[in-house]
């Protein structure tokens, strides 16, 4: 029987389309934003705010300001697959650490960016107003861990964070440090990285966010 020609070319479309899907989801994610110049906004990234990349005093590389009340997200269509290593660096720029509010991130099952958003699925707040407080969970989940680190010996300096995902369960490390490793999604949940600023800053105080590497 001779198949129709068009149904051939549906065939090849569907298949192309499919393998494109797949590498799209298993991409890394790799920005330093070493390829944009001072003042612009990275394609790689999406906001409900303003993206700006800078390159702030005495700090080495290139940065991406993080906004108050600004919500950010990577610029992709396809989630996170089921396991996978997400680090970056955050720079807090602040004399003390009650300049800045709390800091936000984690992972939703959407990638709009529509609002600021906070505790919002699973997450990590950094509480750099009380000096040493990190809240971890997904309220979804009806979980919370509290926990400490020292946030204001890193003001002034990147502090490295690393995600490692497999799964249902997340491990939180800072600086090398594990704070926590649990169950933090729901089965076969969307996996969106979000990254929230402060809802204000004072005294002139900033935020800053690069580095970004996925391990899949």
């Amino acid at each position: 029987m001779k198949i129709p020609f068009k149904f051939i070319a549906l065939l090849i479309f569907i298949s192309n389309f499919t393998s494109e899907f797949v590498l799209a989801q298993d991409k890394p994610f790799n920005e330093d934003f070493s390829s944009y110049q001072t003042g612009a906004s990275p394609r790689s990234i999406k906001t409900n705010g303003a993206a700006i990349v800078e390159h702030p005093t005495g700090q080495e590389g290139k940065w991406l300001l993080v906004k108050n009340q600004a919500t950010y997200k990577i610029n992709r269509l396809t989630p996170f697959p089921a396991k996978f290593t997400l680090e970056f660096d955050v720079l807090g720029a602040a004399e003390q650490g009650n300049e800045i509010g709390p800091v936000c991130f984690g992972f939703v099952k959407d990638n709009a960016a529509r609002e600021h958003l906070s505790n919002a699925g699973a997450f990590v707040q950094l509480h750099y107003n009380d000096g040493d407080a990190v809240n971890i969970g997904n309220y979804d989940l009806k979980k919370e861990v509290g926990t400490t680190f020292d946030l204001i010996s890193t003001l002034n300096k990147p502090l490295h964070v690393k995600l490692v995902v497999n799964g249902t369960e997340m491990a939180v490390y800072l600086d090398d440090t594990k704070l926590a490793d649990t169950e933090l999604f729901a089965p076969k949940a969307a996996k969106y990285f979000y990254l929230s600023g402060p809802w204000e800053y004072k005294q002139g105080a900033k935020l800053y966010v690069s580095n970004f590497k996925t391990t899949l």
